[in-house]
This record gives structure tokens, C-alpha cells and sequence, in this order.
């Protein structure tokens, strides 16, 4: 069966570990839990009081559609705090590692399993240029996850090409926006360990919720 990690954010951390329980009662395997929705100093509180060895910790700047509130000094110090922890994964942005090369050394040294992510907002690259991101991107992980905006349907399923090169890496690879639904579906049927839900409010663009994934996946089974 499919896996389904569930996005979470909330403003406080009673509301982030509130969401969590709910997308584990509501049938996720794993939640991202978006630390950048939080005040700064409530970050390490937080990721303290969820199940670490089911999360994938996030904590996104601004620059990259995220929303984290502190300096970008700030927010380097957290995440190799947040390293300390252990998650299932903790989500780093291609661009951090390439900015903080002593960042990106501790947590090879540590041995910090990490999910490389890359994101366009506005378009769906060519594939090779994808293509030439990713080989980028398993320099710092076997995980990645690129994520792109389909402008058509072309687009996304063109995207799901990358996944025939993607060898000895587990790649996440699906396209944000309504016609970029259909990737977030078809992506762990080419070969992503995990899609990725919303419970019930979206987190990103064309994000479907646990339910309607679990309905889709029982269809696709049963046909």
C-alpha cells in the first residue's frame, strides 16, 4: 500500500502535536511537520513532543515559501539542533546545503538522514535541467524531493519520467498546483517511498487530503 505523509503547521505547538495525533488516527504513516509556522523559540519544544522516528521536520524559509520568522543565522542554528534529534528525515533546502558548507560537512559526519528538497513555484523546468538538479541534489542524500508548478498537463507527465533515472535514490518528484494533481497520486506508483497529504486543509497547492488519497489508492488496487 501506498504510504501517505501528512503535511501539519500550526501557530502553536498544542496545535501542531493536536494535528499530528489527527493525521495518525486519520491513517498517515508519516507527518511533515512544518516548524516554520512556529515562533522561533517554540521550535525545539515542539519537536520534542511528536514522534520523532515518524516525522519529517521542516523548517522552511521565507525564500523558499516558507515562513519561518528569525534570521536565516537563526534558523541554520535550529536545524543542526533539530539534527541532534534524530527525525525520520529532516528536510533541508539544495540551496541551504550549497550556502552552509559546514552545515552540510556536520550532518554527513553525523550521519543525519536528511530529505533534500528543491522547489519551482512558478513553472516546470525542462528535463534535463531537472535532471541535472537531481544529480546535485544525491550529492547530499539518497533522499530528495523536487517539486515543481504544472503549468499543463505536459508538464506533469513529463515529470514522471525522472523517475526512470532516479537509480539507487529515493526520489519524491510531483508537481504543485490543480494540474499537478494528478502526480501527487501517480508518484509513489513510479517509485517515491512516500506522496504527500493534507488532513484536511491543504498546505500546499493541490494538495489532496489523507482520505481522498486512501479512496484513490483503494480504486487503483481494486481495478
Amino acid at each position: 500500500m501506498a504510504k501517505i505523509c501528512a503535511s501539519i503547521a500550526a501557530e502553536n505547538i498544542s496545535g501542531l502535536v493536536a494535528q499530528a495525533k489527527k493525521a495518525f488516527d486519520t491513517g498517515a504513516d508519516f507527518v511533515e511537520a512544518r516548524l516554520d509556522f512556529l515562533a522561533a523559540e517554540q521550535v525545539m519544544e515542539a519537536s520534542e513532543r511528536i514522534d520523532k522516528d515518524r516525522s519529517i521536520l521542516t523548517l522552511r524559509p521565507k525564500s523558499q515559501g516558507g515562513r519561518f520568522p528569525g534570521s536565516e543565522e537563526e534558523r541554520i542554528k535550529l536545524l543542526r539542533r533539530l539534527a541532534q534529534k534524530r527525525p525520520m528525515l529532516l528536510d533541508i533546502e539544495l540551496e541551504t546545503l550549497q550556502r552552509n558548507d559546514n552545515l552540510a560537512d556536520y550532518l554527513e559526519l553525523a550521519s543525519i538522514p536528511i530529505l533534500v528538497s528543491w522547489h519551482d513555484f512558478e513553472k516546470t523546468p525542462p528535463n534535463d535541467s531537472l535532471a541535472d538538479r537531481i544529480m546535485e541534489m544525491r550529492l547530499y542524500s539518497n533522499y530528495i524531493k523536487v517539486v515543481t508548478t504544472a503549468r499543463s498537463i505536459d508538464d506533469a507527465l513529463r515529470l514522471m519520467l525522472l523517475y526512470e533515472n532516479a537509480i539507487g535514490i529515493h526520489p519524491i518528484i510531483f508537481a504543485m498546483g490543480e494540474l499537478g494533481v494528478l502526480t501527487r497520486v501517480l508518484c509513489t506508483l513510479y517509485g517515491a517511498p512516500f506522496t504527500y497529504a493534507a488532513i484536511e486543509k491543504a498546505v500546499a497547492p493541490g494538495q489532496l487530503t489523507i482520505a481522498q488519497m486512501r479512496q484513490l489508492y483503494g480504486g487503483i488496487r481494486s481495478s
